[in-house]
């Protein structure tokens, strides 16, 4: 069985597990338990636990790398005590937060207070099963797959508000509101950029708009709409210079954890870095070998991150006006310039800084 994605790992365990039960089972039994359908699902559930090990060590995985690497762009080693090279230290401060007490206020509403944050975690869930990791990553195509991760991005505002204001707390409520209102801001120029993408590719699929991306990765002809789009998720995520909600102050952000940094990151591989794909002249055996397409697209990922580290290591933060002013003033008239470039690469039908002739017509 050719293991290409983490989906034929999951069946290929099933089929294991299945295969190992036939042998102490009678015939009937074991004729029904090897239909094919009760082994995909099987698989499904395999999958699904797969997917949420594979979050949640990539997520300590992720910090670990943001706390060395902030070091080294401090001049200091960072982590370093607690295991090799640091990387238990964040499994010891998970144990710290895991025995202290959860605290409620005397008047918050209990209703929202809890679930508030809890919504905005579990649409972060959804969205990482629905984001494509790898051709075949989950079970069945979703042809409207971006219009529906970015459709789910656009409830975090209201979980925000809703977190800041079952709290009872003024401050709180001010905190939430300054953060509806930045996300909100940025919302509109990082989907105009998505539209440029989606002009080019013709279509709101991510796995055909990484596979229309096979010669040449949107980043080049699409460069401006990648600009909006990074500076544009960076405030979504606040992060500095855009971390005006929570500042220096917090140790632990009460709503956006590594897990929206990811997403995001996901986002800008899929739209302009090619997604699990990597150009033609790369050598056959850098892209055949078992799971090459999760490698290379969770190696994207962490370049990409990188970059959010290097930015929050060498940018002061912005106050809140300027934050504002930026959104509605600048990025906005960026991004509709990226969708005048993006159609007026669909209408002569080639990208020319790639070498291709234009072709004017219909």
């Amino acid at each position: 069985m050719a293991l290409t994605t983490l989906f034929d790992v999951a069946n290929g365990i099933s089929t294991l597990i299945l295969i190992t039960i036939l042998g102490h089972l009678p015939a009937p039994v074991s004729t029904w338990l090897a239909s094919s359908v009760l082994v995909t699902a099987v698989a499904v559930l395999i999958f699904c636990a797969l997917l949420l090990a594979v979050g949640m060590i990539n997520t300590i995985m992720l910090i670990w790398f943001e706390r060395k690497l902030l070091g080294r762009f401090m001049d200091r080693r960072g982590a370093m005590h607690v295991g090799f090279a640091g990387i238990l230290q964040n499994f010891a401060d998970g144990l710290k937060l895991f025995r202290k007490n959860t605290y409620q206020p005397e008047d918050a509403d209990a209703l929202g207070f809890f679930s508030g944050p809890t919504a905005y975690m579990v649409t972060s869930v959804i969205l990482f099963g629905i984001l494509p990791i790898s051709s075949g990553w989950s079970d069945g195509v979703l042809p409207l797959s971006l219009l529906l991760a970015l459709a789910v991005f656009s409830f975090a505002p209201l979980f925000i508000f809703i977190s800041a204001w079952s709290s009872n707390n003024k401050y709180s409520l001010l905190g939430g509101m300054r953060s509806a209102a930045q996300m909100i801001a940025y919302e509109v120029p990082i989907l105009l950029a998505v539209v440029a993408v989606v002009i080019v590719a013709g279509t709101f699929d991510l796995n055909t708009i990484v596979y229309e991306q096979q010669n040449y990765w949107y980043w080049g002809p699409l460069f401006v709409a990648l600009i909006v789009f990074f500076a544009g998720m960076l405030a979504e995520m606040e992060r500095i210079p855009f971390d005006l909600p929570e500042a220096e102050a917090e140790l632990v952000e009460g709503w956006n954890t590594e897990y929206g940094g990811m997403l995001f990151a996901f986002l800008v591989v899929l739209l302009f870095l090619g997604g699990w794909t990597m150009p033609t002249y790369v050598p056959s055996a850098l892209t055949t070998f078992p799971l090459a397409g999760i490698f290379w697209f969770i190696l994207k990922t962490y370049l990409v991150f990188l970059v959010f580290v290097w930015i929050r290591a060498s940018l002061p933060r912005v106050r809140t006006d300027q934050l504002l002013r930026v959104g509605w003033m600048r990025m906005i008239p960026l991004s509709l310039l990226s969708i005048v470039l993006a159609v007026a690469l669909v209408l002569v039908k080639c990208l020319p800084v790639f070498g291709c002739v234009p072709t004017l017509g219909g």
